[in-house]
């Protein structure tokens, strides 16, 4: 679904909510209401351009998008979509189609017509891409769809693309374990089996169950809201889209995700373009956050001035 593994320390994955804790009380507090039915203003804006939404990761907190609503070029609204879950009480859906249905709910409680113009970061993007899907299909306008380094179950990826992460984890392998100390080959060769192994598991290979997902370094709702989600994620299959869409991809790629988005992505979107972002999957709602807002713009520009 991602740029992160699962076995990725995911209390870094809130780094960048509490950081945006202060950014809430103040500048979005400046800037009027901040909550409207799970539709949250999270930047001020004029009725001239068409809001922008986005949708958070699989942690399901909106703080999380923050400082890219902060960085957003123009004048436009931007709202974030709280997953439902969030709240004391509420349960999250356990499939994608259901958090798509709610999404377009408070999109189109906020703007009953279109245009919608919609960003979904990580597993959020999967949210994003069945949103403009649907809406398509109701007959309302989606000029732009806007990926922050999303990927859909590693089960769906073409066998091209898993043969060239695994081809080049081996020749990674085979050179750490050349240049290894003989009391460490063998704790070497145990951790590239395991990597391995979870590899293949993710990608519909049996041969070991996948490390239970466990969200650490936040509160109950948001650890239910994120198992929830990965696993949806990992259960949703991509069906095909044709209008635009814009893959944002990190420069730093972990060694077992995709170098080229194309190849997972390119039979499933008809109007694909990959644009290159600085930093990391994380980074860019964190520290490259600015960057990655400009992008958006520029993409936004794009599609408007056509």
């Amino acid at each position: 679904m991602s740029g992160a593994p699962v076995q990725t320390d995911t209390a870094l994955l809130f780094r960048s909510v509490r950081a945006a804790k202060g950014w809430l009380r103040g500048d979005a507090g400046r800037g009027g209401t901040l909550s409207v039915a799970g539709c949250v203003p999270m930047k001020p804006g004029g009725d001239a351009e068409p809001p922008l939404f986005m949708i958070p990761g699989a942690t399901g907190s909106i703080l999380q998008l923050a400082p890219i609503a902060a960085a957003m070029p123009g004048t436009g609204r931007v709202y974030a979509l709280k997953p439902r879950g969030m709240a004391e009480g509420e349960l999250p859906f356990e499939r994608l189609d259901g958090m798509a249905e709610y999404a377009i709910g408070l999109v189109r409680a906020a703007r009953p017509q279109g245009p919608y113009y919609l960003v979904g970061y990580s597993a959020g993007g999967l949210v994003a891409l069945e949103m403009a899907r649907r809406l398509a299909a109701q007959g309302h306008e989606v000029p732009l769809v806007v990926l922050l380094d999303t990927y859909p179950s590693r089960e769906t990826w073409p066998l091209s693309c898993h043969a060239e992460i695994l081809m080049r984890q081996a020749f990674r392998a085979v050179w750490a374990l050349c240049r290894c100390a003989p009391r460490e080959f063998a704790a070497e060769m145990s951790r590239r089996v395991r990597s391995l192994f979870w590899y293949l598991s993710l990608s519909g290979v049996r041969l070991t169950e996948p490390l239970p997902l466990v969200a650490e370094g936040c509160d109950a709702a948001s650890r239910r809201v994120h198992v929830a989600t990965y696993n949806a994620g990992e259960a949703y299959r991509p069906r095909p889209y044709a209008g635009k869409v814009v893959f944002l991809q990190p420069e730093y790629v972990p060694n077992l995700e995709p170098r080229a988005p194309h190849k997972v992505w390119g039979r499933l979107l008809a109007d694909l373009t990959i644009r290159p972002v600085p930093g990391s999957h994380l980074g860019l709602v964190d520290e490259g956050a600015a960057a990655t807002a400009a992008e958006i713009g520029r993409s936004l520009d794009a599609v408007r001035g056509q």
